[in-house]
């Protein structure tokens, strides 16, 4: 057989050598090692021996085959003594089967044949020799290859051997060790479980959709083989425990609760799905039944436990413990920290606990929570999560401690506090003062976590039910349905709850326990200033009028409304004062749930082009709110970051913000900044000239500003809607859209200082209509802003503009380009400047028209380029329409230099986050980025990144 095998040996042979179907994960190390010892043996022509020796289903033979593919590509000739896989022709078998007969007369001939063979290669290349199952070799033929390891020992030659570690005391697995002692030998092994990245690209890999963050805990927990983690991946895909959407993996029955919410489901194994629960009650079964016994209890204890504690549960002392627990460890189950043992996972220790009983995991609950509540110092919330499982209705001293649990969650962990007050709602009186606040600190909770609609309905359910409670009692419950009202967009309910809350309490003033409810009177400042600014700006006069009455929180939200008055007037610097002297006054973010003044800091410095203190407050505000769990608000520093992005120039990051924004936004069903996010996209759409999209956008934005919380942007909607007419149907359908509010002061004023570019652009629209009297009236209002504010450079600039303009004074353009702080506004100059001097001096009209084509193709802005170009060749002048490289629409050379560097940085293994920290944009942005990649290179997951890149 051996003779036959290896007479097939051919110099053709190396190069047929393909790599397997899918990526190797989380051997790098292995990997690397070997290939340094392939340079090294070709630079200084001499052999190397590695052993691999692992465990089974750890995946010895996958990594030869990878190893055998990396030679290939290195240059080798692979001789390839394991079973043939698909791919790996003309294999050279070494191994016969456990129990098989060699033909030992011929074992000789053979050998030689084989030396030859390998002689021959070894004219033109290294050779790698790879065996697997190297345990179950013939005796004989390992002699032989000792002979010839031998004699080749100064030669390029790599000698690959895998042995399964349980049989590596075989006969064959001990000659083997024998004869890699006489040679220059590597000894790799156990291979490692894998975890984390390697996990999820195998389970990646085989659904060919990116694994959720349970997936990959579960495939996580089944003992870190390769072959365990691909053996559940199949059954849950066969089992119909997965579903995939938008190239994730997820399981069915929806994402899995961790921590404290997990621990306080009535039955915390129940949502674990089936093949997951078999394989790990299997892993159970090979501890003993003491080792078994231990854990289970150890599990009640929760997902980490302390041994005292364990040893006070079980009655025994620390050391009868340490043979279960070193059994434990061993078999992966649990690992430890400093302090306390913890569970590999939290699908091991639910699993685990699904074990038990549930009559006896009751009884246990009962006698952890007597253990803890029983010291000094006791944690009120680790003894709720037992005492939701035990305590009977109406036990009041277990309300009490789950009350206070919840309470003191509310500020770090909004899920575990919506948890354990939702469970301790079960055992409360109805009627009791304790069934109101727990449903008030749930109701907090869901309103903190974006689930405004059970936040809603829960508070609702309630109120109703607690009808005739005393009105402080339920104030609270009231303030957070107003809250959420507010934030879901729901402004009129919101006000009208509000007015109800403040009619029953009183305020406190400054040297009063800051409460955790918003304050009554705060949320109905919020309420107003969606739909009826005069009267919250009189109630906003008269907190500030009253000092010493009402806590900073809310003094702050005064400021905060009075900041914006003084926008509105045309008082910029006022406003930009007074929103500082809020900030310095605001609390907790969690006291100024919608118009945190630090927003209206960030959004005051965006309009008059103060970007990066714009920008400074913005990430301020998104580590804010990061600190206090509030992801209903997470769409707001997005909102915020995307159009400081867009006046800053970066139209990819700032679509990439606004896009992040809307999910957000659904996700927290907080719509209030949809609209801010809607315009982003609608100038974005202009500027890179999809009208239709800039239209559909508007439509959107049209949609999510309905009248009453269309006050804070009835401007903007107007701006955008005329420019967008403007684009589509010309300068005369825009006036139609403005003429109205041109004509009134007030009305011009607003649009002016929505955006500085739009003096400028009004005036060119006017103009271009014929309507000189309102080209006039924006030029006076814009002068009037501009004296009115004489240190901001951006108002004088816009005002300049629009004079030179209406005018036709190309000298007074001089200069201005760098007024606005907006290099779109600045480009635009530049155009203006070159259109005026058509007329004069051609020569320098065409200069500055490529100057101006030149700053919007740099920017982005696709139409106003082509705008451009189009002036250029009235002028005479013919320019490319495109003015970057060529590239090919897909693969490796399509990619932009941008794209080049993000695919660069995610192959090498960076994260999104870690990727936006190197290039300085935002993980959104990598997220924009790598969908075109993965568009380009038709590939669907990072792990195809990784296999693919050069």
């Amino acid at each position: 057989m051996e003779r036959q095998v290896l007479e097939e040996l051919t110099d053709a042979a190396a190069p047929e050598i393909s790599g397997p179907q899918w990526a190797l994960h989380g051997r790098t190390a292995q990997v690397g090692r070997v290939e340094q010892l392939m340079r090294d043996g070709a630079e200084h022509q001499r052999a190397h021996v590695v052993v691999l020796e692992s465990g089974a289903g750890t995946g010895k033979t996958r990594l030869l085959l990878e190893l055998m593919s990396v030679a290939a590509r290195r240059g080798f000739a692979v001789v390839n003594g394991a079973a043939e896989p698909p791919g790996l022709a003309r294999a050279v078998s070494l191994v016969t089967p456990r129990g098989g007969r060699q033909e030992d007369e011929r074992v000789g001939v053979a050998a030689g044949r084989f030396e030859a063979q390998l002689t021959s290669h070894l004219r033109r290349r290294p050779v790698l020799v790879a065996v697997d199952d190297a345990q179950w070799a013939d005796l004989t033929l390992l002699h032989a290859l000792g002979a010839v390891m031998s004699k080749l020992d100064k030669a390029p030659v790599l000698w690959l051997f895998a042995v399964h570690a349980d049989h590596a005391d075989s006969p064959s697995g001990s000659a083997l060790r024998t004869l890699a002692r006489k040679h220059r030998t590597e000894w790799l092994g156990p291979l490692e479980p894998l975890t984390g990245a390697a996990v999820a690209g195998i389970a990646g890999d085989l659904l060919d959709a990116a694994p959720s963050d349970d997936l990959v805990a579960l495939c996580d927990s089944v003992g870190g083989t390769p072959q365990a983690v691909v053996d559940l991946v199949l059954d849950l895909r066969r089992d119909g425990c997965l579903t995939v959407a938008d190239q994730v993996a997820r399981l069915v029955g929806g994402p899995l609760a961790t921590g404290i919410s997990a621990a306080v489901e009535p039955d915390p194994g129940a949502p674990l799905p089936r093949p997951f629960t078999l394989r790990m009650q299997a892993r159970l079964r090979e501890l003993s039944t003491r080792a078994q016994e231990v854990l289970q209890v150890a599990a009640v204890l929760g997902h980490s436990f302390a041994p005292q504690d364990l040893a006070e549960m079980l009655g025994q002392r620390p050391a009868q413990l340490l043979g279960p627990l070193q059994e434990a460890l061993a078999a992966g189950l649990i690992g430890s920290d400093a302090d306390e043992f913890v569970f590999h996972r939290e699908p091991v220790w639910r699993a685990v606990l699904g074990t038990v009983p549930e009559l006896l995991r009751s009884m246990l609950h009962r006698q952890a929570a007597t253990m803890l509540l029983g010291r000094p110092r006791h944690r009120a919330e680790a003894a709720a999560v037992h005492l939701v499982h035990c305590a009977g209705p109406g036990d009041t001293a277990a309300v009490g401690t789950i009350r206070e649990a919840a309470h003191r969650l509310l500020a770090t962990s909004p899920q575990a506090a919506s948890a354990l007050a939702t469970r301790g709602l079960r055992i409360a009186a109805p009627d009791s003062g304790d069934h109101v606040a727990l449903a008030t600190t749930a109701t907090a909770a869901l309103v903190r976590l974006g689930c405004l609609s059970d936040a809603v309905d829960l508070a609702q359910e309630q109120l109703a039910a607690h009808a005739d409670a005393e009105p402080e009692l339920a104030r609270p419950l009231r303030t957070w349905l107003a809250t959420a009202l507010m934030l879901r967009g729901d402004t009129s309910a919101a006000f009208d709850v509000s007015n109800h809350a403040v009619a029953a309490t009183g305020q406190a003033g400054p040297g009063a326990e800051p409460c955790p409810e918003p304050c009554p009177e705060l949320l109905l400042l919020n309420a107003l200033s969606h739909n009826d600014q005069g009267k919250v700006a009189l109630i906003a006069e008269r907190v500030l009028d009253q000092p010493g009455r009402h806590s900073d929180d809310v003094r702050a939200a005064a400021l905060n409304v009075r900041a914006m008055s003084h926008w509105r007037e045309g008082r910029l610097e006022a406003a930009i004062d007074t929103v500082d002297e809020a900030v310095r006054l605001r609390g907790r973010l969690t006291r100024a749930w919608q118009c945190d003044p630090l927003w209206t800091r960030a959004w005051l410095f965006t309009k008059v082009r103060r970007l990066d203190e714009a920008l400074a407050a913005a990430e301020t505000a998104r580590a804010a709110i990061d600190t206090e769990h509030n992801g209903v608000l997470s769409p707001v520093p997005l909102a915020l970051r995307a159009t400081v992005l867009l006046a800053k120039g970066e139209l990819v990051a700032a679509e990439s913000d606004a896009r992040a924004g809307l999910t957000a936004s659904e996700r927290a069903e907080m719509p209030l900044y949809e609209p801010q996010l809607r315009a982003v996209l609608v100038i974005s759409a202009l500027r890179r000239g999809d009208l239709a999209l800039a239209a559909d956008s508007l439509r959107r934005l049209e949609e999510c500003a309905p009248a009453e919380r269309a006050q804070p942007w009835s401007a903007l909607v107007r701006v955008l809607a005329a420019v967008v007419v403007s684009a589509r149907r010309g300068a005369h359908a825009a006036m139609d859209e403005l003429r109205e509010s041109l004509a009134d002061s007030e009305q011009c004023r607003q649009l002016l200082l929505e955006d500085p570019s739009m003096a400028a652009w009004a005036v060119r629209t006017a103009l271009s209509a014929g309507e000189r009297d309102s080209a006039g009236n924006v030029v006076a209002a814009a002068e009037e802003i501009a004296a009115a504010n004489p240190s901001f450079d951006t108002v004088a600039a816009a005002a300049r503009h629009g004079r030179a303009l209406l005018d036709n004074d190309v000298t007074a353009l001089h200069g201005l380009e760098s007024g606005y702080g907006d290099p779109w506004a600045a480009a635009s100059v530049v155009e203006d400047t070159g259109t005026l001097l058509r007329e004069q001096d051609r020569d320098r009209a065409i200069t500055e028209l490529n100057r101006a084509m030149a700053a919007y193709d740099a920017l982005g802005a696709e139409w106003d380029s082509a705008r451009v170009r189009r002036k250029l060749r009235r002028l005479g002048v013919r320019r490319r329409h495109w003015n970057h490289e060529a590239r090919p629409e897909t693969g490796w050379d399509s990619l932009t230099s941008t794209e080049a560097k993000v695919a660069r940085l995610v192959a090498q293994g960076l994260t999104n986050r870690q990727v936006a920290s190197e290039m300085f944009v935002s993980p959104h942005t990598v997220g924009f980025h790598l969908r075109q990649i993965y568009r380009k290179l038709s590939i669907q997951s990072r792990v195809d990144l990784a296999r693919i890149a050069p």
